[in-house]
């Protein structure tokens, strides 16, 4: 009996070590909405399998440099403008601002340099709904988050 009870920790350990490296990991919230964005896209437009294959590659490069590019540096930016919000003088909200201009200019010539993609894949027509399909998702879910945040009040 006794030396079954050595075994029993190492069992343990073993069985802790196998779950953590074949578990999947966890979706970020930022691949959990690029889906969700993805699916409401395509669910709202008609296109061919060959304007849906280019249009889904076109997709994910613009999503994932723009996430890496604009969306984690602005955040970067407005969180460390929170801490020193206090102590923040001229100079500083002027760099600040025009730090945060400069990403606007560079997400608006990305999504322009995507557009351009779309028409020389995708006809015209279907472009301009893909357009009007993210202005759509992305009213949705500023809807959703105010719900939300209603909810929690």
């Amino acid at each position: 009996m006794k030396t079954k009870t050595h075994y029993l920790p190492l069992l343990l350990v073993g069985l802790l070590i196998s779950n953590t490296v074949w578990s999947q990991k966890e979706k970020s919230r930022f691949e959990e909405l690029k889906a969700w964005k993805l699916s409401y896209i395509i669910e709202n437009t008609e296109m061919n399998s060959e304007e849906l294959e280019a249009y889904k590659c076109i997709f994910e490069d613009y999503e994932n440099a723009y996430h890496n590019e604009i969306w984690t540096k602005v955040r970067q930016m407005r969180k460390a403008l929170r801490k020193s919000m206090d102590t923040l003088n001229t100079a500083s909200a002027s760099v600040y601002i025009s730090e945060l201009d400069a990403f606007e200019i560079k997400g608006l010539e990305m999504k322009h340099e995507r557009n351009e993609r779309l028409l020389k894949k995708i006809r015209p027509k279907k472009v301009l709904n893909i357009l009007y399909q993210e202005k759509r998702f992305d009213r949705e879910l500023l809807n959703r988050i105010k719900n939300k945040s209603k909810k929690r009040k």
